[in-house]
């Protein structure tokens, strides 16, 4: 457990609290590039602040404080212009960089009077990498963008967004939990699924982590078995690299102390092929272009019946966990056990590089030389990964495994049709190198 000082320090984002300082070193994707495109401006929550993001019509890409310093007014309600974002309630346009470009009526009663310049909005950087829009909150100099290999990995890409009203750190703390997957993502599903019966399943009876430059990944051992087997790859402060693949990446962000959002992206790379998970070729693969986003949002409901996919797509199973104890876990009453060493150690960690930062020094993971800069890749690689149904065979469903396993449910019918647009060819091409039936992105295997 942890002491009430502690506990309140580990799940604080705001500036000038010591875990907020350390998260504001570290890049943070806050939309999807594609979402501008269906609506120009967008509230932003990110570390306790309210922002938008915005694209002017020349294309310029901002992020603002959500509220306009004349009187208040929401600017996610703003207007974009040729050149910066207008606020709907008197006409004040602001620049990219937080400056006023135009204030109407004060510029006509008072020109040259120089008020203009003494208005400005709190602004922050965005760049554009991988579809998706990336924000620092760090002091200047800033830190590198990290150009992660998968985010340039061949694939089929999705993004999802999915927003939940509990701390980043639950979330985190699941994934350095290696031993629930045995019971929530796997007798679990056996049950959900009505199964009276759950078949003798591997038991875990060991895990370590083995640490690299950007984080650690974690290892397990099974009853019978001497192997260890690679599990998960996660990157400090709030990455999940799920196998170490590359084409695979959740991002834990802040919102505030008890809300975050999971920003999925993942680049189809396997389908249903005869009957089992094959990968697909990557020569045929998309690389580059648009990538489609989605959102949803969770909420938790204790006196309601299971949802219809708890049993069938995985991250809905995580939901619960990471919901059920409250927005933000009281720390200061739980009972560890051996099962939570990865969780002692994350914690330890966090507090660690708090007390980095609090000294003048950088992070873990933060990187400052671009020649340590290129296609970085992480360790713990597996091509195969998730292609035996992420060894979750409780966990079945229609939809193909790479989406019941890597994305949130209730996927929209046009992020569908892109998959099938998309994997249809190659599949078909596959199909005539072996006249046999390939079934169609979507269809039951």
């Amino acid at each position: 457990m942890l002491s009430e000082s502690d506990a309140r320090d580990l799940v604080a984002t705001t500036a000038g609290t010591p875990v907020g300082e350390l998260l504001r070193r570290y890049w943070m994707p806050i939309a999807g590039v594609a979402e501008l495109d269906e609506r120009a401006v967008r509230p932003v929550r990110l570390l306790g602040e309210d922002l938008v993001v915005y694209r002017d019509r020349g294309g310029r890409i901002g992020l603002v404080d959500r509220w306009c310093p004349h009187r208040g007014f929401d600017l996610a309600h703003g207007t974009v212009e040729p050149e910066g974002l207008r606020c709907s309630y008197h006409g004040w346009c602001f620049a990219e960089d937080g400056r006023c470009l135009e204030q109407p009526y004060e510029d006509a009663v008072r020109p040259g009077s120089g008020f203009r310049a003494k208005v400005r909005l709190r602004s922050y950087p965005v760049r554009e990498k991988g579809g998706l829009l990336w924000t620092c909150l760090a002091p200047e100099p800033l830190p590198l963008l990290p150009d992660w290999a998968g985010l340039s990995s061949p694939g089929c890409t999705v993004i999802a967004i999915l927003h939940l009203p509990c701390s980043w750190v639950q979330v985190m703390e699941g994934f350095h939990d290696p031993v629930h997957v045995e019971w929530l993502h796997d007798r679990w599903s056996y049950r959900l699924n009505g199964a009276d019966e759950v078949p003798r399943r591997p038991t875990h009876v060991d895990f370590r982590w083995l640490e690299f430059e950007h984080g650690v990944v974690y290892q397990r051992k099974l009853r019978g078995s001497r192997r260890w087997l690679a599990d998960r790859t996660v990157v400090f402060p709030n990455v999940d690299g799920a196998g170490g693949q590359g084409s695979y990446l959740t991002w834990v962000v802040p919102e505030d102390d008890t809300h975050c959002m999971l920003v999925f992206r993942h680049a189809i790379t396997s389908w249903q092929v005869e009957g089992r998970q094959a990968l697909l070729p990557p020569k045929d693969l998309p690389a580059g272009g648009p990538v489609p986003t989605y959102r949803r949002s969770a909420s938790p409901d204790p006196g309601a019946s299971p949802s219809a996919d708890l049993g069938s797509w995985l991250v809905p199973q995580d939901v619960v966990a990471w919901l059920s104890p409250g927005p933000i876990v009281d720390r200061t009453r739980e009972r560890l056990g051996e099962s939570d060493r990865g969780v002692v150690m994350f914690r330890n960690r966090v507090f660690e590089e708090a007390r980095r930062v609090a000294r003048g020094e950088d992070p873990q993971g933060v990187i400052r030389d671009p020649a340590r800069n290129l296609r970085i890749t992480l360790p713990g690689a597996r091509q195969n990964y998730g292609l035996r149904g992420e060894g979750l065979p409780g966990m079945t469903g229609a939809d193909d495994v790479m989406l019941r396993a890597f994305l949130p449910p209730d996927v929209p019918g046009e992020i569908r049709r892109h998959v099938a647009g998309t994997l249809g060819p190659i599949l078909a091409k596959l199909a005539a190198r072996a006249p046999r039936t390939v079934p169609a992105p979507g269809d039951r295997p």
